[in-house]
């Protein structure tokens, strides 16, 4: 009973030298040491003595000589025994032959021990845990001037060349978590500091709104709720972070519902559930949201999307643009939005994948078709507000990865087709004219360079804006094109 007793104290006392959430191995080793010991102790012929032993497991000194840890007089206390010289000093009580099979565990626990030891630390989390960041975007732009048709016919007339310099975004960034399982972000912006409008005024002022209010408990990963002001988006670029972008903004289209329905780029206030099932590789965002109020009784809006992930999961609230080659990602997702008459469908895929030792490819493609509803004979407060139209959107870029450079293809187009006169402000002989007049497209070409990742880059690129305007022949529209050059530094960190 005394040997029994000493080696079970003994492996408690080397089990707290290690960490404690991972003792789970040294807790059965444990059991089964006392369960052998409870057979073999009437047996068990007893040590020559625990001081005998525990002298022999004294180290000695690397060069000779006396040991690292002399035997202590009787009159001293014993110094603290190291894990190993505890578990040596078991090693040695337990060397008898008809122990051997303690002997064996013990091997074991030392292994145990070792690979625990080797483990980093964790350290204990501590609540509220809060989290500062800061977003900086400074573009310099050339845009082209879009003149009409008298002045493309004077001779005399030069198009003339708009530039600017300002900062596009300035954010501030909060967040963290209040419990393990309820998270907070809170986001403010500033944006286009400096920019000069058509008048030639600057605007000096520096204006900060709030972006994001959100909070969020994880029950379980299959369900959270997100109360707040927050993204809304169906389509992935609409829900893509602006730090991880690949271009140097959103599709120019990706919020074409944001002003109609009431929101700020893109956020709506509401409650919504999220959750990922199907092995944690199928994403779902449903919630209902204030939208576009024409008075206190107008009826929510509603929105729902589903996200596929085939190889790497994507679990980050804000989707990314481009995973700089850290990611293997092949993503399907769709989705629908709704109030009123007010109808919204989009699908979307997204490829960003290593493909050679020279780097990483990624594609992102989405179609959308928005419709506000009704007909001229029974009409809402939401037609007029989403005249019909379909919406384009493209981009690829391969990420060189030794020379962090990423060159990029770009294409989006927003094509109106309404067939509610009301919804364009046409006749029936001019709605083809005024569907044309609303429509666009747009195709640019850049280039990244990444100085460390997201967290400071340079991107330049350029557009062919192409838009359609009157033309000399009354009713008819033509469709013309100009340039716009783009130089953003962004600086990110959170």
């Amino acid at each position: 009973m005394h040997h029994r007793m000493m080696i079970i104290g003994a492996l408690m006392l080397a089990a707290v030298s290690v960490h404690a959430q991972e003792l789970s191995a040294l807790a059965k080793l444990t059991a089964q040491v006392d369960s052998t010991l409870r057979r073999i102790n009437a047996q068990a012929p007893q040590p020559a003595g625990i001081a005998s032993a525990r002298a022999a497991t004294i180290p000695a000194h690397p060069a000779g000589g006396a040991p690292l840890a002399p035997a202590p007089s009787a009159s001293e206390p014993a110094p603290p025994l190291t894990v190993e010289q505890r578990l040596a000093l078991l090693e040695a009580t337990m060397s008898t032959s008809s122990a051997r099979e303690v002997a064996d565990m013990l091997g074991e626990l030392k292994k145990a021990v070792d690979e625990l030891r080797a483990k980093p630390a964790t350290p204990a989390e501590v609540f509220p845990a809060i989290k500062v960041g800061l977003l900086s975007q400074f573009q310099g732009q050339a845009l082209q001037e879009q003149t009409t048709v008298q002045q493309d016919n004077d001779p005399a007339y030069n198009r003339h060349w708009q530039r600017q310099l300002y900062i596009r975004r300035l954010r501030v960034l909060v967040g963290g978590n209040l419990t393990k399982n309820t998270s907070f972000f809170f986001e403010s912006d500033a944006t286009n500091i400096g920019k000069v409008g058509t008048n030639g005024s600057k605007t000096n002022g520096v204006s900060m709104y709030v972006q994001d209010a959100q909070v969020q408990h994880t029950f379980m990963p299959e369900l959270s709720f997100i109360a707040g002001l927050h993204l809304v988006g169906i389509s992935r670029n609409s829900l893509q972070g602006a730090t991880t972008l690949m271009g140097i903004n959103y599709g120019t289209y990706s919020f074409v519902t944001s002003t109609p329905l009431d929101n700020s780029v893109g956020r709506d206030l509401g409650l919504s559930a999220r959750g990922f099932l199907a092995d944690e590789r199928l994403e779902y965002r449903a919630g209902l949201y204030s939208g576009r109020n024409v008075n206190q009784y107008s009826p929510l809006r509603s929105a729902i999307r589903l996200q596929y992930c085939f190889l790497d999961r994507e679990k980050g609230f804000f989707y990314t643009g481009s995973t700089l080659g850290k990611g293997r990602m092949v993503n399907l997702g769709a989705g629908i939005d709704m109030q009123g008459t007010y109808r919204g469908i989009s699908a979307d895929a997204f490829v960003d994948l290593p493909v050679s030792e020279l780097g990483s490819l990624t594609v992102s493609a989405s179609a959308g078709s928005f419709d506000g509803g009704g007909t001229d004979q029974d009409s809402s407060a939401f037609t007029a507000l989403v005249p019909r139209q379909s919406i384009l959107f493209f981009e690829a870029g391969f990420l060189f990865r030794d020379a962090n450079l990423q060159p990029y293809l770009k294409y989006e187009s927003q094509s109106v087709r309404a067939t509610v006169l009301k919804q364009v402000g046409a006749s029936a002989a001019t709605l083809d004219y005024r569907n044309q007049l609303l429509s666009g497209d747009r195709f640019g070409f850049g280039l990244n360079y990444f100085i460390n990742g997201h967290g400071a880059s340079v991107k330049a690129m350029y557009e062919i804006v192409g838009r359609y305007r009157a033309s000399a022949a009354t009713g008819i529209a033509e469709r013309v094109t100009n340039g716009e050059a783009t130089l953003q530094v962004q600086f990110y960190t959170y």
